[in-house]
């Protein structure tokens, strides 16, 4: 058992790590109704903050519309280069005073759920700064080169028809979550322009033989831990847009 999961460790870094990759950092938070407003005013004014123009990332403020038992109704997920250069640009806040006095404005309006992160391993799809609703499902992989493999030959097979984009993160750190708090290797994250084109594209492809022969082709190697539906609220992406965070 142990040998199988160093293996599934060991492979999984090589997968994420091998050079640097394009990574995140996701902070979720729960905000009130009454005090959501506060929060994206927060936002604007410290990304308008000679700190936050400084930012060389993509910033997503987004909010959930189905997430399960979290009680994180919204996240700030930072893009960037490297997990190095995620780490670099938080050490550079230390005492700053535009970002302490957003971390107060947070502190007032929300209440602090989980953070994670992670780096891409593959995309697939049309790459579009025009999605802004994002199917995130959470799993565990013994295997995650079969789970590669099988994308290619899924996407190969439908890809031609599929409206949106789709892309495998490798988790990183924080990365206890997902179905019951479960240990997730993997992100596997779908984006659309709308949840009408997500609806239609799962209508379309669970009449596909080829999405069956997908699931079975994973099966013995995945453990499926919950799926999240999340839309962006706002995106700051001056510096960096998601194109050219996936390109």
């Amino acid at each position: 058992m142990r040998i199988k999961i160093l293996a599934t460790i060991i492979t999984t870094a090589l997968c994420a790590q091998a050079f640097a990759a394009p990574s995140f950092k996701t902070y979720e938070i729960a905000v009130p109704q009454t005090k959501q407003a506060a929060v994206v005013e927060a936002t604007n004014k410290f990304m308008a903050t000679d700190t936050g123009k400084s930012y060389q990332g993509s910033l997503h403020l987004n909010s959930y519309l189905a997430n399960g038992m979290s009680p994180a109704t919204h996240s700030f997920v930072l893009l960037m280069d490297s997990q190095a250069d995620i780490a670099s640009w938080e050490d550079g806040l230390v005492g700053n005073a535009d970002i302490m006095e957003f971390w107060a404005s947070l502190e007032a309006n929300s209440t602090p759920v989980s953070e994670y992160m992670g780096s891409l391993v593959k995309t697939w799809g049309n790459i579009s700064n025009d999605d802004r609703v994002w199917q995130v499902t959470r799993f565990y992989s013994t295997d995650p080169m079969t789970m590669l493999a099988a994308m290619d030959k899924l996407m190969a097979s439908t890809g031609k028809n599929f409206p949106g984009q789709t892309a495998i993160h490798a988790m990183g750190a924080g990365n206890r979550n997902g179905a019951n708090n479960g240990f997730s290797t993997h992100m596997l994250v779908n984006g659309y322009e709308s949840v009408a084109e997500m609806e239609q594209w799962m209508n379309y492809m669970n009449t596909q033989p080829a999405w069956a022969e997908f699931l079975g082709t994973v099966r013995s190697s995945t453990t499926w831990q919950g799926t999240e539906l999340v839309q962006n609220a706002v995106v700051y992406d001056d510096n960096m847009d998601l194109k050219e965070f996936l390109d």
